[in-house]
């Protein structure tokens, strides 16, 4: 008979079971698909409900008045519950608030998210209601106790039919690791297993495909599916020994009035801007020019220049390489706009999406992870660490999702914490360990995908993957002559990134551990001993003598290499602590290391214990060169198991050790690039965390750009919808090296004058002034009630937004408007979801929302911007760029900030029926000299200054009445 199970749901007026209460209760009983009780209960909880969570739930204040206090409704629960297992989505929210009561202490605890995330690696999203939908599942997720339970219970059964449909070697690895664990799913594979071990496995293709339309992981589905779709051995694209030129008119044709795209999409809609901008790109590409185009908001871009690059491929057997700076827009490329075309188009073509070869797993880094996990259990018979029970749940996921992914792609797999992906780092592809004679004969996943590549017209890949080809002599992306890179505002920062370096304690630790960690009195573990052990069985003892010497000589060293970092990390503390800025737990320090700094008597004393720690790292050096000696000797009939596999391993432990000495060296004796001023370098100590760590970062980038990609290609389009500050490119030009670069302009087919009114108020306080943070804060609740939400606030930092989300939330507490905050819970793409359903909300966010957030109609009337986006000026980078120029801030800091400004402004309208406000709550666009700058950039709209009182009223009429 199958286990009885308590699906379990609360709620509560908060996040926080500290200071928040329960208000709901649900649970139900069952056992398999059959309910055995149920129970619920609303609760007084004693305090105020915030309206966003009355509108999330229905719960209302009238609702729980005459309800029951918590402690008569869990002896209730408590009996129902016993001792059985408890379930639910997120459960360690719900046991967090009621353990504070002293309830339900001892119960196994089973997530249902967990275990969706393991058992359904391609499903993207967790929410409990997501899950539901995609399972098949009718019964509404309301956010009501009971409700949700029982969802809670349908989506568990159908979890565990998901789970047996896996194939048998998946479960029975999942449990191998699990042995001896205290993992909470650990019971679940168990069951798994033995359920399998008496039954046998009959199921044919059609089982092997899931109900309700998913793919399953049962045995045998994924490698019929990749054998039915995988290609035949592509072939290189043969290029024609001479270009023959597009004709430019036949292309454009295809989006003229009446057209080929016109014909085919019913949606499509005529824009004289799009074809403009294609015959820019069109005649770069006939005439092999580099060129600029700003194409405005709403102009396509994307079809644009996709047209033509599409042709050239065709025609020339020339492939062309688009390069987009986020996520979003490269899959909207290869998943959206480029399958349109390739259904639309006359010609055939190929595109593929080629990542950094860390976004592809290795099967063989996962095997060697996979049997390391188990050689730990074995040795601590029970580990309940943390990080044990991390590896447990993100290795589990791999495994099953190893039995279906067809790319291999890391983006399939739900990774969503900086410890997930630490562990990623052990699975991944790896250039330095990762073999390329094993990829080929193993055919791995990032092999597969360069093969793709190779035969594709259009090769897709984010600005990073494009630095490092270019980075590493153009050996990472297949040939190609013809680049388009999107989103190229960011290109400067792209490059800045990919050519910089940090460092911190717990690096060094984590590379001194790798090779050799204390394992108790005279035993290591690491890659010196895994070394020695894959040896010893297949070496003579008499040549066995010179191993161990340079194992123990590597131990040695590693010991008193970590010693030397742990006194060197000290005293850059200390150093930081005495001539580094004051800070708070807010805001990191950072300490530029400029020449001055470096004249401090103290940093003598930096200076010495580097030292030691470069003396160390040279010993580890040697110890490791000496091993590879030793293997050099040995004669080729000794056999050694993953002989293979200790080179891969052993270079790469040489050159993570040779880098970091290298480039630490670089920054704490100041010597190399720093003497040529080319390199900016700092301290750091992060606020939380109080982790120090070294960084550089180049001065120029521009030289950079314009040998590796402007003068290495025929032709180079740079695109974006902001490129220009005051109307001309010189900015960007000086940035990015992009002197002899053609320049367009496309416009944006939008009407801004009749769609926008831009209103600057005359009365707000200066950023700096006392009272700017309280009348702000009282503008935008006044603001927000007058349109009833539909609001987007950009700040600039999350200080000011967590003190403005707070006001405003006690503001509009009785106006049925929701707060949404970044940092309050909930990922961007959850809390643009939740903007988007819910009736009357305002939306507040900081970097990551000033660009890329798509909320076409009503639903996003205003746009507000609290502060003018500027950089911080005491950041190193911004601080060493500045000094370049006679006057940093006209002519570095304020384009970078009108930029900003203007993907700020461009929120707002993404279709040509939006209509709406945008509100700069920042004075100094009207006080101060650079002010006129910011709004000169704008595209025509209609402009109105006054007080701030004015503001709602004439909001509302503007997005209501469309008039002033």
């Amino acid at each position: 008979m199958p286990n009885v199970y308590v699906a379990l749901d609360l709620e509560t007026t908060g996040l926080d079971s500290e200071r928040d209460a329960i208000m709901d209760v649900g649970a139900v009983k069952f056992q398999g698909e059959q309910v055995l009780e149920s129970f619920e209960s609303l609760v007084d909880p004693g305090r105020p409900i915030p309206y966003g969570i009355q509108q999330l739930t229905g719960i209302t204040p009238d609702m729980v008045k005459d309800a029951p206090r918590l402690a008569s409704v869990l002896p209730r629960l408590r009996r129902l519950v016993g001792d059985h297992p408890v379930v639910g989505h997120n459960v360690s929210f719900d046991l967090g608030f009621l353990r504070r009561h002293d309830l339900l202490q001892a119960n196994a605890a089973i997530d249902t998210f967990e275990l969706a995330s393991i058992l359904l690696p391609h499903a993207g999203r967790y929410s409990l209601g997501i899950l539901a939908r995609d399972l098949g599942i009718t019964l509404p997720a309301t956010h009501r106790a009971l409700a949700d339970a029982r969802v809670t219970h349908a989506l568990f059964v159908a979890l565990l039919d998901q789970a047996r449909r896996l194939d048998q070697s998946v479960i029975q690895a999942i449990n191998r690791m699990a042995t001896r664990s205290h993992w909470s799913l650990r019971p679940i594979f168990h069951d798994l297993e033995k359920q399998r071990a008496r039954t046998a496995f009959t199921g044919t293709l059609g089982q092997q495909l899931a109900a309700k339309g998913r793919l399953s992981a049962a045995a045998g589905g994924a490698e019929l599916l990749r054998a039915l779709t995988e290609d035949k051995e592509p072939q290189s694209l043969g290029s024609t020994s001479a270009p023959s030129p597009l004709d430019i008119d036949e292309v454009a044709a295809m989006l003229e009035e009446g057209g080929l795209f016109a014909q085919n999409m019913p949606v499509f809609e005529y824009r004289r801007q799009q074809v403009e901008m294609l015959r820019h790109v069109a005649g770069a590409f006939n005439d092999s020019r580099d060129m600029m185009v700003e194409a405005g908001t709403g102009t396509g871009k994307s079809l644009a220049y996709l047209l033509p690059a599409i042709y050239w491929a065709v025609q020339n057997g020339q492939r062309v390489v688009i390069a987009s700076h986020t996520i979003n827009l490269q899959d909207q490329l290869i998943a959206k706009d480029i399958p349109d075309l390739q259904r639309i188009l006359p010609v055939e073509f190929k595109a593929a999406v080629l990542k950094g070869r860390r976004n592809y797993v290795c099967p063989h880094r996962v095997k060697q992870f996979q049997d390391s996990l188990g050689t730990r259990r074995g040795l601590d018979r029970e580990d309940t660490s943390a990080t044990s029970y991390l590896e447990l749940r993100v290795l589990s996921r791999v495994l099953v999702w190893l039995n279906t992914t067809l790319t291999g792609d890391k983006q399939e797999l739900f990774l969503p914490t900086a410890a997930d992906n630490a562990i990623w780092r052990h699975l991944c592809s790896d250039p330095e360990l990762c073999p390329s004679e094993r990829c080929r004969k193993e055919n791995c996943f990032f092999h597969k995908a360069r093969q793709a590549a190779e035969s594709a017209h259009l090769i897709v890949v984010n600005h990073a993957l494009l630095l490092a080809d270019a980075a590493a002599d153009n050996r990472v992306l297949p040939d190609y002559r013809y680049l388009i890179i999107d989103e190229a505002h960011h290109l400067e920062d792209s490059v800045t990134r990919q050519l910089s370096f940090s460092a911190d304690q717990r690096s060094l630790e984590r590379l001194l551990s790798g090779l050799s960690e204390a394992a108790g009195v005279r035993r290591y573990s690491g890659f010196l001993s895994a070394m020695s052990l894959s040896c010893r069985d297949g070496v003579p003892p008499a040549a066995l003598a010179g191993l161990q010497d340079q194992v123990a000589a590597g131990h040695d060293a590693v010991e008193r290499t970590g010693r030397a970092v742990h006194e060197f990390f000290n005293t850059v503390t200390i150093f930081l602590d005495e001539h580094g800025p004051r800070g708070n737990d807010r805001y990191d320090r950072r300490l530029r290391l400029t020449p001055a700094v470096r004249h401090q008597p103290a940093w003598d004393g930096v200076e010495i214990a580097w030292d030691n720690v470069s003396l160390g790292l040279g010993d580890v050096d040697r110890a490791l060169l000496g091993l590879g000696q030793w293997l050099d000797s040995l004669d080729d009939s000794y056999a050694i198991d993953d002989l293979e596999d200790i080179w891969s391993r052993l270079n790469s432990y040489r050159a993570q050790v040779g880098t970091l000495r290298d480039q630490m060296g670089t920054i704490v004796m100041g010597t190399g690039q720093q003497e040529n001023g080319d390199a900016i370098t700092w301290v750091e100590m992060a606020a939380r965390t109080e982790i120090v760590s070294l960084h550089a970062a180049p001065l120029h980038v521009g030289h950079l750009v314009q040998r590796y990609l402007f003068d290495a290609k025929d032709s180079v389009i740079l695109t974006s919808a902001t490129l220009r500050t005051e109307q001309n490119f010189d900015h960007l030009r000086d940035r990015l090296g992009a002197h002899d670069l053609d320049e367009a302009a496309v416009g944006s087919p939008f009407d801004y004058q009749d769609s926008v009114l831009l209103y600057l108020p005359t009365d707000i306080p200066e950023p700096n002034q006392p009272q700017h943070q309280r009348t702000l804060e009282g503008a935008l609740a006044e603001l927000v009630r007058a349109i009833r939400g539909r609001t987007l606030v950009l700040f600039t930092s999350y200080s000011q937004l967590r003190n403005t989300a707070g006001a405003m939330q006690q503001k509009l507490a009785q106006d049925e408007i929701t707060v949404l905050e970044q940092g309050g819970g909930g990922s961007r793409a959850q809390l643009l979801d939740r903007f988007k359903t819910i009736e009357h909300c305002v939306l507040l966010g900081t970097r990551s929302f000033w660009e890329g957030i798509d909320v076409p109609g009503e639903k996003l009337s205003c746009v507000a911007i609290a502060k003018l986006p500027f950089d911080v000026p005491n950041d190193p980078v911004v601080s060493a760029r500045s000094e370049m120029y006679e006057d940093g801030f006209y002519q570095y800091s304020l384009p970078n900030a009108i930029l900003r400004f203007r993907q700020g402004f461009g929120r707002l309208i993404r279709t040509r029926t939006d209509r709406g406000v945008v509100v700069c709550l920042d004075r100094r666009v009207l006080s101060r000299q650079y002010g006129e700058a910011f709004v000169r950039s704008l595209p025509t709209c209609t402009k109105r200054h006054g007080p701030l009182a004015d503001l709602p009223a004439m909001a509302a009429r503007w997005i209501d009445e469309g008039r002033v």
